[in-house]
């Protein structure tokens, strides 16, 4: 005689910090309060993924304001010393001075054009490396981040 056998498989996933509504009131079920605790700490989670997100972009932004300042500084220095060179009476020095000067200020443009739009990352670079963690796999640097399963 043939057995038939029937297999039934169950299975529930989560994403997220905050876990489905039965999960929540099964977490209610086993202390008081669980369920509160639980969306705390995620909305503490997320103020916090939103103040370094906002830290990220503030610090790139100085960041490029500082080199600005750098560069436009270096340019003067270099166009002053080929004014200079020039006015003691050294025009092929003071030709290859400038002319650096002019192929390095054109080379930042072109080179920087180029990197912005193919190699460089977004402000706030963390945030895409956060989005593509695999489910269930939880984000490092803090308790009780991301995680699945809904444990």
């Amino acid at each position: 005689m043939s057995q038939i056998r029937r297999v039934v498989r169950s299975e529930i996933r989560h994403r997220g910090p905050i876990p489905d509504p039965a999960t929540l009131h099964g977490y209610e079920g086993v202390q008081s309060g669980f369920a509160e605790r639980i969306m705390a700490m995620a909305e503490r989670e997320q103020a916090h993924r939103h103040d370094m997100d906002r830290q990220d972009a503030t610090h790139a932004y100085k960041l490029a304001t500082r080199g600005q300042f750098f560069a436009l500084t270096a340019l003067a220095i270099m166009a002053s010393l080929a004014i200079t060179l020039a006015i003691l009476g050294e025009p092929v020095w003071a030709a290859v001075v400038g002319g650096v000067d002019v192929a390095a200020v054109v080379g930042v443009f072109i080179t920087g054009q180029r990197l912005g739009a193919e190699e460089s990352p977004p402000v706030g670079g963390a945030a895409p490396e956060r989005a593509a963690l695999p489910s269930g796999e939880p984000d490092s640097g803090g308790e009780g981040s991301e995680g699945g399963g809904g444990a």
